[in-house]
């Protein structure tokens, strides 16, 4: 397995040699010690493991020889050791339970002693201590590289994807990062929340789940908007899952996050340069869709030059979902602007304000993880250069702690505007 091949040369500098002081090392140096030394001596031998063409007893009976050389188990059970072993080769270590924890959804190192998880929308520390830089330096770059990512001297950042276990991985090291290696991991749920699940978690209530069922069974354009880890993705899965069931989706995205359960969907995702062959970029992704007999294409995340292709797509009749970072509702705008200016130069500023007014209809802006907004777009007033909107629903916050949560009460603004009662009537939907 060339990935293992990479990770071996990638983790021995020339030279260099791993030094373990058996009378101050815990249990994570001697794991990482006995990880380190068998990816030095038998690389293969863990990638037969893992292609599944060598039992895994083979692979055992090579870590009880390291740990009986270097006598690693004293004071330790043997299976439990060998265990920790495998988790750190082919898990995720010291991280594994977070891992497993279907509540965790972020689990951030910032050092190689400083830990925080987010659980039921809520951060705290957590006490993960992986000994010393140096151990925690080998395990980024493990987890890197066994995702298909590099990560060396030269190239100090990578974003990966392990799709088997629905995780985004950002990993960086010196001389990127100063202060040291760091890990952020955001985990998806294997199974969708629903909208019944959103509503009893707080993220929308009643009257907003029945407008998302009406929007999602008619043509409607829709945008999922707020900061990181507002919660867009989940809501925009949910919104997918509602989709009719013949209807044939295309999802485009940069890293695999929306997993949808709908049958008809159609999945893509960028090639990047180090992935071999002509890379494919995600406006490409979404301008070959056009050409694909598609009821509704989504972009799974907004941050280039794709904005362009969406924006032409909804306004040539082709219905759009998409998520996008924004500070507000009424940003989002401004932000497809930001992102289009470089490919749509044949167009006035004005000439794409129309067209973004007409492309899209409606805007749901979150914030930890409940929606704050949902804006009907009115339209575009040139004179006053501003665009116009109906704001359907809000959240009145009374509470926001220190961890960023907010408590409060969804209100509901206004009735739908003409804009989507045309649109529904022509689905049969009022």
């Amino acid at each position: 397995m060339p990935i293992v091949d990479t990770l071996h040369k990638s983790l021995l500098n020339k030279g260099e040699s791993y030094i373990f002081e058996k009378d101050k090392a815990d249990l994570i140096s001697i794991v990482s010690n006995i990880t380190y030394n068998i990816l030095t001596e038998s690389p293969k031998l863990v990638a037969d493991v893992a292609n599944g063409i060598v039992d895994k007893h083979v692979l055992e009976t090579a870590i009880i020889k390291d740990i009986d050389k270097n006598k690693y188990h004293y004071g330790i059970f043997r299976d439990e050791l060998i265990k920790k072993v495998f988790d750190f080769m082919f898990g995720y270590g010291e991280l594994q339970q977070y891992i497993e924890d279907d509540e965790v959804t972020d689990i951030d190192g910032t050092k190689y002693n400083e830990f925080m998880i987010k659980k039921k929308g809520v951060k705290k520390k957590v006490p993960i201590n992986f000994g010393n830089e140096k151990i925690f330096d080998t395990y980024c770059k493990l987890i890197a590289i066994r995702n298909g990512g590099i990560l060396n001297e030269n190239d100090t950042h990578c974003r990966v994807t392990d799709e088997k276990r629905r995780l985004r991985i950002n990993v960086s090291i010196k001389p990127r990062n100063t202060s040291g290696p760091a890990i952020s991991i955001r985990k998806h749920r294997i199974k969708s929340y629903t909208l019944d699940d959103l509503v009893e978690l707080g993220m929308i209530n009643g009257d907003i789940k029945e407008l998302i069922r009406k929007l999602a069974f008619s043509d409607a354009t829709v945008v999922f908007c707020g900061k990181g880890a507002a919660g867009k993705t989940t809501l925009l899965r949910a919104f997918i899952n509602v989709l009719p069931e013949m209807e044939r989706v295309l999802i485009a995205e940069t890293d695999t996050e929306i997993y949808p359960d709908k049958p008809y969907c159609i999945e893509q995702r960028v090639k990047k340069e180090n992935e071999g062959g002509r890379p494919v970029s995600l406006r490409e992704i979404v301008r070959d869709g056009l050409t694909m007999s598609l009821d509704t294409y989504c972009i799974g995340e907004i941050t280039g030059d794709e904005a362009w292709e969406f924006i032409k797509a909804s306004f040539t009749g082709h219905r759009g979902l998409a998520t996008i970072h924004s500070e507000s509702a009424e940003d989002t705008f401004s932000r497809f602007l930001i992102l289009s200016k470089g490919v749509s130069m044949q167009e006035s500023e004005k000439t794409i304000k129309e067209m973004m007014a007409r492309s899209i209809d409606v805007i749901f802006y979150l914030k930890s993880f409940k929606v704050v907004d949902v804006l009907e777009v009115i339209g575009y007033d040139a004179k006053q250069d501003r665009f116009l909107y109906n704001r359907l629903f809000s959240y009145k916050i009374r509470h926001e702690d220190i961890n960023g949560q907010i408590e409060g009460e969804f209100v509901r603004c206004a009735d739908i505007g003409d804009r989507l009662k045309r649109i529904f009537h022509r689905r049969g939907l009022i």
